[in-house]
């Protein structure tokens, strides 16, 4: 009996949104994440979103494997969106696009999931690495070819949006930025021109003379941070961290004083819980700042159906490579057989001088591949019949 590897993995997507999982809970599952790539899994973490990618065998229950690579009761994976197969690949496709995005067409989460792919710690899955590349190749061609490339608010300008509408007079303000990183430049140039003052605090270095100088602001340094905050009437907090960096202590003897705003928008939260709760406080997370779609609804079902097609595309392609072992299989096994039956023939027809030996060898390899046109055929227009097929005509997978 003839053997072939069978491709008998599905790929598989769980994600926390803000839709449909508070922050609390995407941070609890962002901080487990590390746990999944060790396994072989592909994690993205925003500001929305909590995204785990895998391929898992086809016997393998979704919700147990992600259970069970997380290890913690405390994150609540029953929130989480579960997509397999072709679901999660346009998902993939989607989310590359910004069409997942709290601002339809962003085109930061084309970097952010670009950076994630390029930062990966442990070699992913050749079709799941696979499935990531030509999202992001997709993702850039929709920006290019259509108005998605024309979108240029962030979640920083959301968070900008919000904070003004707090201060009485936004001119003669004095805003902070906590933090340099991407998200951060884009909130500082956001307010370029629409307060008074821009503050940066950069937690690794010259990012905040950059990012203030950008915007005609001032950079400060980490030391000083308790003194920006006292001569701020506003923050955005966009620290690009893993810890807290507003505490109650930083935070007290200024609320006290007069109101402070205070927009958090990093992932995990970057003020500690308590401060969160103090008198005089205005706190928010990028949970509190909606969503906005400045793209033409026909732009949108446009860049949908490219992004259905191109993972149509792409899940054809991956299952036709999956089908080419069970089709050498299937002609390996069908000229097998014909030379056994071809010499058991000739064997009795030692009268046949080599013309007509070469006819009855020609006849009998015409039946063979006319036998076996429809059946490869059917494997290369639906590979998913490969499992059939092996059952069918006697192949091990």
């Amino acid at each position: 009996m003839h053997t072939v590897d069978v491709i008998s993995e599905a790929l598989v997507s769980w994600s926390l949104h803000q839709r449909d999982a508070p922050i609390s809970a995407r941070e609890r599952l962002a901080a487990y994440a590390p746990r999944a790539v060790k396994r072989g899994a592909f994690t993205l973490v925003t500001c929305h979103r909590v995204e785990v990618f895998a391929c898992l065998p086809a016997s393998v229950e979704p919700h147990t494997w992600l259970c069970g690579t997380v290890e913690a009761s405390d994150v609540p994976l029953g929130a989480a969106v579960v997509r397999t197969d072709a679901a999660a690949v346009l998902h993939l496709f989607r989310l590359a696009a910004g069409l997942d995005s709290a601002i339809a067409g962003e085109r930061q989460i084309l970097g952010q999931l670009r950076r994630a792919y390029a930062g990966r710690g442990t070699p992913l899955p050749s079709m799941l690495s696979a499935a990531v590349e030509r999202a992001l190749h997709h993702g850039r061609l929709l920006r290019a070819q259509s108005s998605l490339g024309s979108v240029t608010r962030s979640i920083g300008s959301l968070a900008v949006d919000d904070l003004l509408r707090d201060l009485a007079e936004p001119t003669r303000a004095t805003v902070l930025v906590v933090g340099a990183g991407e998200v951060g430049k884009l909130a500082v140039r956001a307010l370029r021109r629409r307060v008074g003052r821009i503050l940066v605090v950069s937690l690794s270095g010259g990012s905040a003379e950059r990012a203030a100088a950008d915007a005609g602001g001032e950079a400060v340094a980490l030391a000083d941070i308790g003194q920006a905050i006292d001569a701020a009437d506003a923050v955005i907090s966009a620290a690009d961290t893993r810890g807290t960096v507003l505490t109650a202590d930083l935070l007290t003897a200024r609320v006290a004083a007069r109101p402070l705003v205070v927009v958090d928008i990093a992932m995990p939260r970057s003020v500690a819980a308590d401060a969160r709760l103090l008198d005089g406080l205005r706190y928010r997370t990028v949970d509190d700042l909606g969503s906005e779609t400045r793209v033409s609804p026909e732009v949108i079902v446009a860049c949908e159906e490219a992004c259905r097609a191109a993972a149509a595309k792409f899940i054809d392609e991956s299952t036709a490579r999956d089908a080419a072992p069970v089709i050498a299989a299937l002609q390996a096994r069908a000229d097998d057989l014909r030379r056994r039956k071809l010499d058991r023939a000739l064997a009795k027809l030692g009268h046949l001088n080599q013309r007509d030996r070469d006819v009855v060898a020609g006849l009998a390899q015409a039946l063979a591949r006319g036998l076996l046109h429809e059946p490869t055929a059917a494997l290369r227009t639906k590979p998913s019949r490969a499992g059939a097929a092996c059952d069918l005509f006697g192949i091990e997978p």
